[in-house]
């Protein structure tokens, strides 16, 4: 996990940018399910890293955090495989309860993994215990990564050069 957090900003922009065109480069094909893993696995993986190497120390934090991540994981397969059946016209239709339930469950679920990293950035810099408003910005850059890479892998390089 840690080597996603070494990676200069524009490493971890353009390996995104070109996740995203081999998975359009694909849409078809059986190779998609694997295009999109390594798509939406770099921004969750970048994500969770956060919060997983941030907190080392901290098993109560880690625990909350491989559950919260596990759950998403697991509730996002219903909406990959719907938008694949969407986007190739496939006949194949998930119930839209289903759908429905599993966005939700999976938006709370990366809501907490962002909360849980964003804490932790904020605090590995700050060396305080802090409320949610004083992590709100580093929430909402971590959610928006196109964004927030440019913002917050740099101070995620010092943070990781300087337990070294």
């Amino acid at each position: 996990m840690n080597i996603l957090l070494k990676l200069k900003s524009w490493q971890i922009f353009l390996i995104w940018i070109f996740g995203a065109i081999q998975m359009q480069i694909f849409m078809n094909t059986d190779f998609w399910y694997i295009s999109m893993g390594i798509y939406l696995g770099l921004i969750f993986g970048w994500i969770y890293s956060i919060g997983r190497v941030l907190n080392r120390h901290i098993a109560k934090q880690i625990k909350k955090l491989n559950i919260w991540s596990i759950i998403y994981l697991v509730s996002m397969m219903p909406m990959v495989i719907r938008f694949h059946d969407f986007v190739s016209r496939s006949g194949e239709r998930f119930h839209i309860l289903i759908l429905i339930v599993s966005g939700i469950i999976g938006f709370v679920s990366l809501i907490n993994i962002g909360i849980i990293s964003a804490k932790a950035l904020k605090e590995k810099e700050n060396g305080l215990k802090l409320k949610f408003t004083e992590y709100l910005l580093e929430f909402f850059l971590i959610l928006y990564f196109i964004i927030g890479v440019w913002f917050i892998q740099p101070r995620l390089n010092k943070i990781i050069m300087m337990k070294k």
